[in-house]
């Protein structure tokens, strides 16, 4: 995007993303344990990062969240959930599981944006 050419729509994103990103947390943090919220709240969160990237662009959305960043996060998340699953007496097993999957689903929407938004076009204007 120009700078300046939709200044609205970058103000709007500007303040909608924290707040789908503060929902997408407080929907993991008020939910009971097994309830499907670590999910729910990646999949939250993934929409705050493709309406970053829609409006402000694939480059602006890997400097926001690198993907190195991201591969880093998922492998912890998915560790987490292992563990936590691992030990069922533990007495943070479901919060764990819950943060782990909110981790694990929010940063695999963010390297499929990344990925998907990336990429060359394939058809070129001229081709038209």
């Amino acid at each position: 995007m120009k700078p300046g050419a939709q200044i609205v729509l970058a103000s709007a994103a500007g303040l909608y993303v924290p707040l789908i990103a503060l929902f997408a947390l407080t929907l993991v943090w008020t939910r009971a344990p097994g309830s499907g919220a670590g999910f729910l709240g990646g999949a939250a969160f993934a929409l705050a990062l493709v309406l970053h990237a829609l409006v402000f662009g694939a480059a602006a959305s890997r400097a926001a969240f690198p993907p190195t960043a991201a591969r880093i996060v998922l492998v912890l998340a998915v560790i987490a959930v292992m563990a936590a699953g691992g030990l069922p007496e533990w007495r943070y097993a479901g919060q764990a599981i819950e943060a782990g999957v909110f981790a694990a689903t929010a940063t695999a929407s963010a390297l499929i944006v990344a990925a998907l938004f990336g990429r060359a076009p394939t058809l070129r204007d001229a081709e038209w």
